[in-house]
């Protein structure tokens, strides 16, 4: 896991997460615009905005019976996609 490089991720400006309907949702204070979350990705993206990637992918690991190279990818595919839709920044640490 030490060969990819550490971050966290911060929601964008002017959105917020929250539940919508029994799921978890990506609202826009400013449009009123919502991206909704499957529910892994929800667990997901509220481990990355607790703890960086690295603690992220380990506590993940403890609750699904899923490889760790299994949940890098899903992850970083995850970010990759809400990075291309401007909903969350990068922070490298």
């Amino acid at each position: 896991m030490d060969s990819k490089p550490n971050f966290k991720i911060c929601l964008a400006e002017n959105l917020s997460l929250t539940e919508m309907e029994g799921r978890l949702v990506l609202f826009s204070k400013q449009t009123g615009d919502f991206f909704g979350l499957n529910e892994s990705a929800g667990f997901f993206l509220q481990l990355l905005l607790e703890h960086d990637f690295l603690q992220s992918i380990a506590l993940a690991q403890k609750e699904f019976e899923v490889s760790e190279t299994v949940l890098q990818q899903d992850f970083l595919e995850m970010i990759d996609e809400l990075m291309k839709k401007k909903l969350i920044k990068k922070i490298p640490l």
